[in-house]
């Protein structure tokens, strides 16, 4: 049993966690007034997030790991946090997703403990539409304290799915400036400009769009080069894009990147492209993308789409320049715009760093959610 004075918070999430979720670890590690465990079905890339103390369901015993997970099959919930959530004396828990809020409610309930769960996107927008999930989230949004939000349009859709207005609290993402350096001023590479686009390669990122409206622009930038880092289930589609439109020559594939390795061509391109959109089985961004975040932070402008919270995030006009989702036109010609103008690539990569400096840095946001801690205790 620790002997840490502070109040705890048992943080669950599975798994605890993949690459892509470092804005998960980043709430954790940011704590200062609140001990923090984490609680999860899975433990990945722990030298990547580390944590003081960790429960892993997948070390426990096999007969203990096996009924826990037949009991999860057949209630829908954690059937063994409970015992758990004793020993570390919590005070509150907190669960990263809609789903994983859900399967908590057991623990819940038999330790009185109070619950704060955490939206991001799949569990607003395609979710919901499976009705079964639509009868969980309306028990989680009777049962659970409060529920966050991480800008203003996902907090209106919760409302939207039926969480009463007066539980919901929107708790911006933080960014490290301290790990960012801010270069709204950069020259060229390779004697050239380099486009950037990030992310795991599934619909809702429109990787296809992006490379598309790269090639509405192609003719007019033979300097430009597209670099995609990232990978996933939608890499085939993307690469075909790349060959029809006869890209090869101007277009690389990084691949997953360490986070040195990601924050170095950060700081080397000259315009993010993340052209975002709603997935056919309506996923979504929910919030807003930490790349965009990040690429703000570095001084970096972006070019975006009208999606989720992403005109909150970075304000079109100010620090980005967005289109309508799928708009190739629209995207190419505000790639267009700040490929041609290098005056204007750093006023906005400047306003875009100052505003995550106001309304994203770590540190603060870090201080507002254990407020929010402080009001549910």
């Amino acid at each position: 049993m620790s002997r840490d004075p502070r109040p705890t918070v048992a943080h669950c999430a599975s798994p605890f966690l993949n690459l892509t979720m470092i804005w998960v670890h980043r709430q954790i590690a940011h704590h200062r007034r609140y001990r923090p465990v984490i609680l999860t079905q899975e433990a990945r890339n722990t030298p990547h997030f580390p944590v003081d103390t960790l429960h892993d369901v997948a070390r426990w015993p096999v007969a203990k790991r096996l009924l826990h997970r037949a009991l999860r099959r057949l209630t829908g919930h954690y059937a063994f946090y409970a015992p758990i959530l004793y020993r570390e004396r919590a005070a509150l828990i907190h669960a990263h997703f809609g789903q994983e809020g859900y399967r908590c409610l057991a623990a819940r309930r038999k330790t009185g403990i109070p619950l704060l769960t955490t939206f991001y996107g799949l569990d607003v927008s395609a979710l919901p539409r499976i009705p079964a999930w639509r009868r969980r989230f309306k028990r989680l949004f009777e049962e659970g304290a409060l529920f966050l939000a991480e800008g203003p349009h996902l907090g209106e859709r919760l409302v939207d799915l039926g969480c009463p207005a007066e539980k919901v609290r929107i708790q911006r993402l933080g960014v490290d400036l301290a790990a960012i350096p801010c270069k709204p001023v950069r020259g060229p590479v390779d004697g050239g400009q380099v486009v950037l686009m990030c992310g795991y390669f599934n619909e809702k990122k429109g990787f296809p769009y992006g490379v598309r409206a790269f090639g509405r622009v192609a003719d007019r930038h033979p300097d430009a080069r597209l670099r995609i880092i990232g990978d996933g289930p939608r890499r085939a589609e993307i690469e075909a894009a790349v060959r029809e439109l006869d890209l090869s020559n101007r277009v690389t594939f990084l691949g997953m990147l360490s986070a040195p390795d990601y924050l170095q061509h950060l700081l080397k391109a000259h315009v993010l492209l993340h052209p975002s959109v709603t997935a056919f089985d309506g996923d979504t961004e929910g919030g807003a993308p930490v790349t965009v975040l990040e690429a703000l932070a570095s001084g970096l402008p972006v070019v975006s789409s009208r999606h989720a919270d992403i005109p909150a995030v970075a304000p079109d006009g100010q620090c980005a320049l967005l289109a309508p989702e799928r708009d190739v036109d629209g995207l190419a010609e505000r790639l267009d715009a700040l490929l041609s103008d290098p005056a204007l690539r750093g006023r906005m990569g400047e306003a875009g760093r100052r505003h995550i400096e106001e309304h994203h840095d770590a540190v603060k946001q870090g201080e507002k959610l254990e407020e929010i801690y402080d009001e549910v205790v």
